[in-house]
């Protein structure tokens, strides 16, 4: 994944490189970063490269904000989530909600996508294979869309609010 892209798609086929992309588009994040997940897979959301770039995000001190939508959100707080912890820091920046119709529930796709035009797209949630750009702001625009049209229509994680999150 060497070089800059820029616009142009590369295609994500190993965790190294989607680590790698993940990241670049969480520390690239100026204002908004939206996540959309099965599970918080932790091969990916608890690599420590990553938690570093979002760490870094959410305390730039500019009002920021993470949107993470899941398919399961059992599951992340059974594992023991590194980005729950984070999440637990740094309420104000974080909101999680868990897809709940059945019609979006039958997309299993994942999404980490930023307000700068970075985004790292799989059609296939469990899978590692996806497309990521760095500078693409139609493409995130379009995939936003989708992202907070699902968003409304989803249920806020009350379980993480227990936890003080």
């Amino acid at each position: 994944m060497n070089g800059d892209p820029g616009s142009e798609p590369i295609r994500i086929t190993d965790h190294p490189a989607a680590v790698e992309a993940a990241t670049r588009i969480a520390a690239d994040a100026r204002r908004g970063l939206w996540i959309r997940s099965l599970d918080l897979e932790g091969w990916l959301f608890d690599h420590t490269d990553f938690l570093a770039a979002l760490r870094g995000f959410a305390t730039s001190g500019r009002d920021v904000q993470v949107q993470v939508l899941l398919h399961d959100a059992a599951a992340p707080q059974a594992a023991h989530a590194k980005l729950l912890t984070l999440a637990q820091r740094l309420p104000s920046v974080f909101q999680f909600r868990e897809v709940d119709d059945p019609v979006y529930r039958e997309e299993r796709v994942a999404l980490i996508a930023n307000d700068t035009g970075g985004y790292y797209f799989r059609t296939q949630g469990d899978r590692v294979e996806g497309i990521a750009a760095f500078d693409s702001r139609a493409r995130v625009r379009q995939l936003q869309q989708r992202f907070e049209e699902i968003w409304e229509r989803s249920r806020p994680v009350t379980e993480y609010r227990a936890l003080g999150i």
